[in-house]
């Protein structure tokens, strides 16, 4: 899982020197249909903001179905082997509540400011 991780993070890390391979020359810009006004920029945040959030919540469950297999092959048999395995459930719990409030706080922040009209999520 480490090394699954660190490959990712790795390439999280050299991916943005990839638009240093182009030419000095090549003109560089938006496609003009892409961004248009704030509304354009504002609707890309929320798309990034809403895969981020499902990925999150998505990585939750496989961590805890990785916890469930690791309990059920201990046997629950070492009770330091139960302690870790429900920390860690304990503090996934804790990130899923924390993703789940901050989603609702954006959503509670636009209906205040906006009075719910153009709160698109």
């Amino acid at each position: 899982m480490k090394k699954l991780l660190s490959i990712f993070v790795l390439i999280l890390l050299v991916l943005p020197f990839t638009a240093l391979a182009l030419p000095s020359d090549a003109p560089v810009s938006l496609p003009s249909a892409v961004m248009q006004d704030t509304n354009d920029l504002f609707s890309l945040i929320r798309i990034v903001l809403n895969w981020l959030f499902y990925v999150l919540l998505i990585l939750a469950v496989i961590y805890m179905l990785l916890i469930a297999i690791h309990y059920v092959t201990s046997g629950g048999k070492d009770p330091k082997t139960v302690a870790d395995n429900g920390k860690k459930l304990g503090w996934i719990l804790v990130g899923i509540v924390v993703a789940l409030v901050a989603k609702g706080l954006i959503y509670l922040t636009c209906y205040l400011v906006t009075g719910g009209q153009t709160c698109k999520f």
